[in-house]
């Protein structure tokens, strides 16, 4: 009899790790849109600039650069980066409207290849998705997941502009962590990502991440924390 009812309890803890969450899918979006500000100041966000510090991991080496980016999104996208331990003459900027994108370093400036404006592309969408009043637009789709292993509610979210992501929210509605796949910026097969989110900075009454990481395939790649940030209509 003992045995049995360890069984029965061990069993039962095995099921609520990974019990649907106790909100349904709209209570939850709602909820997260009221911790990042409201409807009606995320919904006239429509561009979104900021001002920032970045470390990018590549090949085994952290280059830091500054970082000066403004997105419309799901519509267009220009940051400006630079080395900060050589200023802004060293300045590099990329650009992304509608289904092109642009890469100007000096007075040179170049198509993307096709194959990395769809990736750039998916990637600012990333910031689409964040605004999530954009998940109440048509097309757009949430569905509630499972709470995660440490409690985190989540929610499966699909848009026509972006690649579908999970996302997953504090118990008081914060981003806490965004998950998806998106086309590698080679063209070879796609990248499986983490963005992690910490703090909050505000501004015109958005509530935003101030630093985001990004992990690929697992591992290190990027981290930027914001130093400035704007949300403002489109003009």
């Amino acid at each position: 009899m003992r045995r049995a009812r360890w069984l029965f309890i061990a069993f039962a803890m095995a099921g609520c790790a990974h019990a649907p969450s106790t909100l349904p899918a709209d209570a939850l979006l709602q909820q997260a849109i009221d911790a990042a500000g409201g409807e009606a100041a995320l919904s006239q966000a429509q561009v979104l600039a900021w001002t920032g510090e970045a470390v990018v991991v590549a090949d085994g080496q952290r280059i830091e650069l500054g970082v000066d980016t403004s997105v419309e999104p799901f519509t267009q996208a220009r940051s400006d980066t630079w080395l900060r331990d050589r200023g802004r003459s060293t300045l590099r900027s990329l650009e992304i409207d509608g289904n092109q994108g642009w890469m100007t370093r000096g007075e040179q400036r170049t198509a993307m290849p096709i194959a990395m404006q769809r990736h750039e592309r998916a990637q600012y969408a990333v910031y689409g998705l964040m605004r999530l009043v954009t998940l109440r637009d048509a097309g757009a789709n949430v569905q509630a997941l499972p709470d995660d292993v440490d409690g985190l509610h989540g929610l499966r979210v699909s848009h026509p502009h972006a690649p579908t992501a999970e996302l997953y929210f504090h118990g008081d509605g914060r981003l806490a962590y965004l998950t998806n796949s998106v086309p590698a910026p080679d063209g070879d097969g796609s990248v499986a990502q983490r963005f992690d989110f910490e703090g909050t900075i505000e501004a015109d009454g958005v509530r935003w991440p101030r630093t985001l990481r990004i992990s690929q395939s697992g591992q290190p790649y990027f981290e930027l924390h914001l130093l400035t940030f704007h949300a403002t209509p489109n003009q």
